[in-house]
């Protein structure tokens, strides 16, 4: 782990750039640019208060305010779907990005952290919408903001071990990309976030914490609506990424090279 992290120093440049890149090239040809990472997802979370808040009228547990419910919803929903690109393109990256490791022998793992930079950036500026109207609505916890910062170190962290290992096995298995597809899918509804996990039967609830995302979602959460945080699975995340780092780089380490001869 360490040498692949020198590796990252050591290409940073090229790191910074690619993230950069790819950014742009998603609103390349638009007339309003750049402006669009900041539209995006003011419309796209402006709907989902309305709808959620609005429109069917659902609350938290022991809150009437009538944007609890989309705080909840939009903090919960923008770590889920930073995972969920991060380990999708994963999967395809060495193929995706097979000129640049035949002709300029960039590794692969400066590609898969550019690439999940770009994802983190993105959706960072959509966390940053949602901290300003938290903020102006009064509903910020500060007490936990070392949950959210560790949340989302512990998320990083395991996005980026599992990351190694499927840019790895997305590379000999095609199929690996819709199987991740699926798995996430699934993973989405068993994640706490278009329903409180309070609103579970508690056998379910006692099952639940296992899925590695919940303790994440919940930290995260709990910074900008007044939810209880489970230290239980907080915790199983936190392990769960370590697995995924010791496996990730394991893996990375033994077929790497065979990545590079094969794309």
């Amino acid at each position: 782990m360490i040498a692949l992290v020198r590796t990252v120093w050591r290409w940073r440049r090229l790191v910074i750039e690619l993230a950069r890149r790819d950014v742009r090239t998603r609103y390349a040809g638009s007339s309003l640019g750049l402006a669009w990472a900041l539209l995006e997802p003011a419309i796209q979370f402006g709907l989902y208060f309305v709808v959620f808040a609005y429109f069917i009228g659902m609350r938290l547990e022991g809150s009437s305010a009538v944007g609890s419910f989309g705080m909840y919803l939009v903090s919960g929903l923008l770590p889920f779907l930073a995972f969920q690109e991060c380990v999708a393109r994963a999967t395809g990256l060495a193929r995706m990005q097979a000129a640049l490791v035949r002709h300029v022998n960039v590794p692969l793992e400066v590609l898969l952290v550019a690439a999940c930079l770009s994802v983190f950036v993105r959706h960072g500026i959509g966390l940053g919408i949602v901290f300003v109207v938290g903020a102006a609505s009064g509903s910020l916890v500060w007490a936990h903001l070392p949950l959210l910062v560790a949340a989302l170190l512990i998320l990083a962290v395991g996005i980026v071990g599992l990351g190694l290992a499927l840019e790895v096995a997305g590379a000999f298995v095609p199929d690996v990309h819709q199987v991740v597809a699926t798995g996430t899918m699934v993973l989405f509804y068993l994640t706490p976030i278009v329903y409180p996990l309070a609103r579970l039967p508690a056998r379910l609830r006692t099952w639940l914490v296992f899925n590695p995302l919940v303790g994440v979602t919940q930290a995260v959460q709990s910074f900008f609506v007044p939810v209880a945080v489970d230290f239980k699975a907080l915790a199983i995340s936190l392990a769960s990424a370590a697995l995924a780092v010791a496996l990730g780089v394991s893996l990375f380490s033994r077929r790497a090279a065979a990545v590079r001869d094969l794309v």
